[in-house]
C-alpha cells in the first residue's frame, strides 16, 4: 500500500517558486478532456481535444447544449479556439482564451481568461474558464457572461528536431546531441541541469504526496538520490532512487523503502522541464 501510493504520487511535477512567464519547452502536449458550464451557459457536457506547443494552444469541443425551454429538447454545439499562456506560480497556469462556436445554430464569439492546474509528471489537469460570449442571432446579438470547469488527459509529445550527431564526453553520462549553441553550455553543464529539473520534480511530487496522504501517514522523510543521466537531443533520461520512511497512523507501525525509477525531460530554451515518470520494472 506505502509503496503503490508514494510511487504513483512521485510522478508529480517541476514546481516554481515565484511567478515567471512559462518557459518555452521544444514539446507539444495533446490534451483529450471533459467540460462543463455548469448551469452558467448552455453546455452541459462537453468532450475537448487539442494541442499545446510552448505558451500556445489550439482545441476543438463538442458539446451537448440544454434549450432551456420547456417542450423544447437540447441540441450538439460544436466548435473551437486558442489559448495563450499569460503566466505560471506554481503548478498554476493563467491563460487567456478566444474561440467560437455554434450553438443551436447560431454562431457565438467568445472571448476570457482561464487557469490550470497540473503537475507536470501526472498526465491528468483541471482547468476554469470565464468570460464573455456574443450570440449572433437573426433579430440582435445576445450578451451573457460563460463559463466552464473541465479536465484534461494530457500526454507530452517530445520535438524530436535538434543534433543527434556527434557525441561528447560528459563526464561519463551518456550525451548525444546538446543545448542550443546561444545557450552557451557545455555537456557538464547541460547534464547538471537535467539532474537538477529531475531533482526539483521529485522533491517537489514528494512534498505533494506528503500533503495529499497526511491523513494515512506520520513522520513522513526521505532522501533522493539522482544517478546517472542520458541525454539525446532534445530528450533526458535521468535515473534515481528514493528512500521513503513514515508511520501509518492507523497502527503506528513503521513503514518505507528505497524505490527506483526514471525522470523523463525535454529541453525547455536552454534547461529542462520533467514530462514523465517511469518505476523501475515497468
Amino acid at each position: 500500500m506505502f509503496k503503490r501510493n508514494w510511487l504513483t504520487v512521485t510522478a508529480a511535477a517541476l514546481s516554481l517558486t515565484a511567478i515567471t512567464l512559462p518557459s518555452t519547452a521544444s514539446a507539444a502536449d495533446v490534451t483529450l478532456g471533459l467540460n462543463s458550464s455548469l448551469g452558467l451557459g448552455c453546455q452541459v457536457a462537453g468532450v475537448r481535444a487539442g494541442v499545446r506547443s510552448d505558451r500556445v494552444g489550439l482545441y476543438g469541443q463538442v458539446s451537448y447544449c440544454t434549450s432551456n425551454l420547456e417542450g423544447e429538447s437540447g441540441s450538439v454545439a460544436g466548435g473551437g479556439g486558442v489559448t495563450v499562456d499569460l503566466f505560471s506560480a506554481g503548478d498554476v497556469t493563467g491563460y487567456a482564451l478566444l474561440g467560437g462556436s455554434f450553438e443551436g445554430g447560431d454562431p457565438v464569439a467568445y472571448a476570457g481568461i482561464g487557469a490550470r492546474y497540473g503537475l507536470a509528471l501526472v498526465p491528468v489537469e483541471a482547468y476554469l474558464e470565464a468570460g464573455v460570449q456574443r450570440t449572433f442571432t437573426p433579430l440582435a446579438p445576445i450578451t451573457a457572461p460563460r463559463f466552464a470547469l473541465g479536465i484534461n488527459y494530457r500526454v507530452n509529445v517530445a520535438n524530436l528536431q535538434g543534433s543527434f550527431s556527434g557525441v561528447a564526453d560528459a563526464g561519463g553520462e551518456g550525451y548525444s546531441g546538446g543545448a542550443p549553441a546561444t545557450c552557451n553550455l557545455t555537456p557538464q553543464q547541460d547534464v547538471a541541469n537535467a539532474k537538477s529539473a529531475a531533482s526539483s520534480a521529485a522533491r517537489s511530487a514528494l512534498a505533494a504526496a506528503a500533503r495529499s496522504y497526511s491523513a494515512v501517514y506520520s513522520n513522513v522523510s526521505y532522501s533522493l538520490n539522482v544517478g546517472s543521466v542520458n541525454v539525446s537531443g532534445n530528450s533526458a533520461r535521468v535515473n534515481g532512487s528514493v528512500t521513503l520512511k513514515a508511520t501509518l497512523k492507523s497502527s503506528g507501525e513503521a513503514v518505507g523503502g528505497t524505490y527506483s525509477g526514471t525522470v523523463n525531460l525535454v529541453r525547455s530554451d536552454c534547461g529542462w522541464s520533467a514530462t514523465g515518470y517511469t518505476r523501475s520494472g515497468e
